[in-house]
């Protein structure tokens, strides 16, 4: 039954893509349909909460073949579809490049290991234990969102999170798995093909796979790969949303605008503290989209982003009805002994050197030490040819980017440490290093597709093709 419900999943997200778009590539549909998937199944569930009824095997079967054949019914294959999808096949078949499938073979042993261990050891960590697997099997059991542990509180920490990631975890239970750890395999497997996608729009098939072998073997990110905690699965709807809005808005479409407005509805169905990434990319649609005088754009846009987040804030006010201290501390004021523990913990982040317990070079590898190189290199070419030509869009995502780190980092600073029972150090060692996952993929994707990575590759394509 798990493979039936999976299927399931996927043949639902696959039938929301299509109706949105009929030019997805593979890795696209593969990817981006798991995180439509799932992402609409626990929609489903918090639905049947809101009518107070008992979610099952029965019922969700149910519930995806209704809602598949209600988004396919109409669906017709045209030849042009076909023809486009054989055609992309033929060419990557005709030409093979055997530094990419090269690149290919490490990503897939990688993956292959990763998969072995989440598929034989189940979710070990305190978080997951005292929190997203308890609530997941919990509510598989109960067959509702809001579970008896409430009634005593033993929801854990997690027990006020949006439902996404323990929802998934519930979902998986409910068709018999063992372990929901099989989720976390989907979600690094979606991460890795949609990053691939859309970094080979810009740079073709050898950078991307290049990037996304980078992305991969990130230390830290890989190691949460095998790991029952939803920063990594997180990451991979932020880089989804991001860069689909960046690609629509740089290259037009409506393919990316569609898939970028549902994956940052997701984000924050996932955690709200993503919030920090929605805003930001709210007002940057907001300036395009009133440059163009597209205001239905702008509006669904808006609207798709930001009700997830705020029909999650009524349902725990209203359903939930947990008293709850504030989590942040508006009156904190200027504490410089704080900013100076914070400001040291994002310097060894970003800077790869070591502070305290932590080396960000060990956790992030050259992620973020190669996203400032890019910058200085491109900075100093935009004097030459100027900035227009240099960075072009990419202002906006390097705007983007900037806003939601400040944006991340105030979320932190304004944490009341009495309500969390941990100090900003700590907080900062654990949950900051964790969240700095959701960077990653957009500080790789513009070391890959900035203007003096593009004349890398091409001299280099050129190199390899003798051309």
């Amino acid at each position: 039954m798990l493979i039936i419900g999976i299927a399931l999943c996927y043949l639902l997200g696959c039938s929301v893509l299509l109706k949105m778009d009929k030019k997805f590539s593979l890795a696209e549909l593969f990817g981006l349909s798991f995180l439509i998937g799932i992402g609409l199944e626990t929609v489903f569930l918090f639905l049947l909460d809101i009518m107070q009824v008992h979610y099952s095997q029965p019922i969700l079967m149910g519930l995806n073949i209704a809602a598949i054949f209600f988004l396919t019914y109409k669906y017709s294959v045209n030849k042009s579809d076909l023809q486009y999808k054989l055609e992309e096949f033929k060419t990557s078949a005709k030409s093979v490049n055997y530094v990419a499938l090269f690149l290919f073979c490490i990503i897939a042993y990688l993956f292959y290991a990763i998969m072995i261990k989440n598929l034989f050891w189940p979710p070990a960590e305190t978080d997951s234990i005292t929190s997203f697997d308890k609530l997941g099997r919990i509510m598989a059991a109960e067959g509702r969102l809001k579970i008896s542990l409430f009634q005593y509180n033993l929801q854990g920490a997690a027990g006020v999170y949006p439902p996404l990631f323990h929802g998934s975890f519930a979902y998986v239970y409910i068709f018999g798995a063992e372990t929901p750890k099989i989720v976390i395999t989907l979600f690094f497997l979606s991460l890795l093909l949609v990053f691939y996608q859309l970094v080979k729009n810009y740079v073709g098939s050898t950078a991307a796979m290049l990037f996304t072998l980078i992305l991969m073997a990130t230390p830290e990110m890989y190691a949460h790969a095998a790991l029952g905690l939803g920063n990594m699965p997180t990451a991979a709807y932020i880089c989804a949303a991001v860069l689909s809005t960046y690609t629509w808005l740089d290259k037009g479409g409506n393919k990316y605008f569609w898939t970028g407005a549902t994956m940052m509805g997701f984000s924050v169905w996932m955690r709200s503290d993503v919030i920090a990434f929605v805003a930001p990319a709210i007002l940057v649609v907001l300036i395009f989209m009133w440059r163009a005088k597209d205001f239905k754009k702008m509006f669904i846009y808006g609207a798709f982003a930001a009700l997830p987040f705020f029909a999650w804030l009524l349902y725990v006010k209203l359903k939930i009805e947990l008293p709850q201290a504030s989590r942040f501390d508006f009156a904190i004021g200027y504490s410089a002994e704080r900013l100076h523990t914070m400001l040291s913990y994002c310097k060894a982040y970003l800077l790869a050197v070591s502070y305290s317990e932590v080396h960000g070079g060990q956790l992030y590898g050259i992620a973020f030490i190669s996203f400032f190189i890019a910058i200085l290199i491109n900075a100093g070419l935009s004097f030459k040819k100027g900035a227009k030509t240099i960075f072009g869009n990419q202002a906006f995502l390097l705007a983007l980017i900037f806003m939601s780190f400040a944006l991340y980092f105030t979320e932190f600073y304004l944490i009341n440490e009495k309500v969390q029972a941990a100090t900003i150090a700590s907080l900062m060692a654990s949950s900051f290093k964790r969240g700095m996952f959701y960077f990653i993929p957009l500080v790789l994707f513009y070391t890959a597709t900035c203007y003096s990575s593009k004349i890398l590759f091409d001299k280099l394509e050129k190199f390899r093709t003798a051309s």
